[in-house]
């Protein structure tokens, strides 16, 4: 169910009976009750309703008034001397009104020998929308889901991935054409992207990052790497290089920690960017919250801002409108960045997790629950959307933890080097949570020691690879019975 043109209202009508009829003078009780007890009328914040009342009186109706909350009594108007009449009265639900928000009224009715009547009913504020299957929401019959900002960024990021990948095969690339990207110089990523656009990845990193010069220095390190690639290289101890990975048959660059520089950059910027946005500022009170406008349209759009907050923090997951388990293999490339993972994941056994589910089922509910103004559910699957994104970034490093412990096993250093800067990547990802189930010391003790002594990915064994998967199970109950099998 969509929302209704805001125009015209909706309409919801309930009725009762009210009956008053003339009685021997013996009678004990001249005044019965009114039939069917309190009634109650549900509707969407925004809208009109109507509580029908079904009038009859013996002697003729002389009078209806109904009290709102206890407020002065409002007439009604009725055909006098009437014995049977049914009689609506409207009633405005505001549209800032929250779910589950009440007005108690009280209806009257006098017959014409002054004998009255009263009944109780009650309005409730309701859904507004029922959940759609979809991130797929629409006012007026046109969609109200807008999210450009992240998807200029994730171009931003494949575009820079792609020229990563000339020095994986390879190539030469520069630092500075990387920070170009990165600061989108003259907004066009200095030249290299093949696109124009205002915005850039840099001033979406995770602010200590930026403070660390982090991603500037792996830039720094995938251009030196790539000299020495581009001249035929191989990678070894202490030595950047081309390493090839021994069942894909693929080479990739490495800079003289073993690190996969295309893998800690992708990955890294998928976290402190990616996850960041979502994380630390579309998913916040800051901006999907109560303060946040959420009743007029913002200028010239056909969202509120939480509404369009809460579509910003979905569009960094890089997923379709209809993704869900079992995606596909032919949509498959349709899945970017969070959701290409998130879909690996859910390939390994479709059983199992049922991760894009679940986080598509929190985007969904999440948004649902801010057309509809119901800040206990908005809170309750904003939370869950924490865990389940979580929940990505840690099966998807068991998953490239075992691959790396298999590729040890069997003596193939490029499948482990490739694997393990994956693991970086993804457990990285899990320090921009501001929630995160794991510990920052965990983290760092999994990036700077499990992973080899300094960061060193060459000095990486199989017992510091098992001692990483074992704290990443600990912290992720839900990955206990799969560890193996991812």
């Amino acid at each position: 169910m969509n929302i209704k043109n805001s125009s015209v209202k909706l309409l919801l009508f309930a009725s009762f009976l009210f009956v008053l009829s003339s009685c021997d003078s013996g009678d004990p009780d001249p005044m019965p009750p009114a039939i069917g007890g309190t009634i109650e009328v549900e509707g969407g914040r925004g809208t009109d309703v109507e509580v029908g009342v079904s009038l009859r009186a013996e002697t003729g109706i002389q009078a209806l008034s109904v009290s709102v909350e206890g407020g002065a009594a409002q007439t009604l108007e009725v055909t006098p001397g009437a014995i049977n009449q049914a009689v609506a009265f409207p009633f405005s639900i505001p549209a800032d009104a929250t779910v589950g928000t009440s007005w108690s009224m009280v209806f009257t009715m006098t017959d014409q020998e002054g004998d009255t009547q009263t009944f109780d009913a009650m309005v409730v504020v309701g859904n507004l929308i029922d959940p759609p299957e979809t991130y797929a929401f629409t006012r007026d019959e046109e969609s109200t889901v807008s999210f450009p900002n992240p998807q200029a960024r994730l171009n931003q990021l494949t575009e820079m991935v792609a020229y990563l990948g000339t020095a994986d095969a390879g190539g030469a690339i520069t630092e500075q054409a990387l920070l170009d990207m990165f600061a989108n110089t003259g907004n066009n990523g200095g030249g290299n992207f093949s696109f124009t656009s205002d915005l850039q990845l840099m001033d979406r990193t995770f602010a200590a990052d930026l403070s660390a010069n982090l991603f500037e220095d792996f830039f720094s390190d995938a251009a030196i790497a790539s000299t020495a690639g581009s001249m035929g290289t191989v990678g070894d101890s202490a030595v950047a290089g081309l390493l090839t990975r021994e069942v894909e048959g693929s080479t990739f660059l490495v800079d003289a920690n073993g690190r996969a520089v295309t893998q800690l950059i992708e990955k890294g910027l998928m976290g402190a960017v990616l996850y960041n946005e979502i994380y630390n500022t579309y998913l916040t009170d800051n901006l999907i919250g109560e303060s946040i406008e959420n009743v007029t349209l913002a200028v010239g759009n056909n969202y509120t801002e939480a509404e369009n907050n809460i579509d910003q923090a979905f569009g960094y997951f890089g997923a379709p409108v209809d993704f869900a388990s079992g995606w596909p293999e032919a949509r498959e490339t349709e899945a970017t960045f969070w959701s290409k993972y998130s879909n690996i994941i859910d390939a390994v056994d479709e059983d199992a997790l049922n991760l894009n589910d679940d986080v598509m089922e929190d985007y969904i509910a999440t948004r649902s629950a801010i057309v509809n103004n119901d800040p206990p559910l908005r809170n309750a699957h904003r939370d869950s959307l924490y865990e389940h994104l979580e929940m990505v970034a840690a099966a998807a490093a068991v998953h490239f933890i075992n691959d790396a412990v298999e590729a040890l096993d069997a003596g193939n250093q490029g499948e482990a080097m490739y694997a393990i800067s994956n693991v970086w990547g993804f457990v990285n990802a899990l320090r921009y949570s501001p929630v995160a189930a794991m510990s920052p010391t965990a983290i760092d003790t999994i990036l700077s020691a499990n992973l080899g002594a300094g960061g060193n990915f060459w000095a990486a064994d199989v017992a510091g690879l098992n001692a990483a998967k074992a704290t990443l199970v600990s912290n992720y109950s839900g990955l206990a019975d799969l560890q193996e099998s991812l």
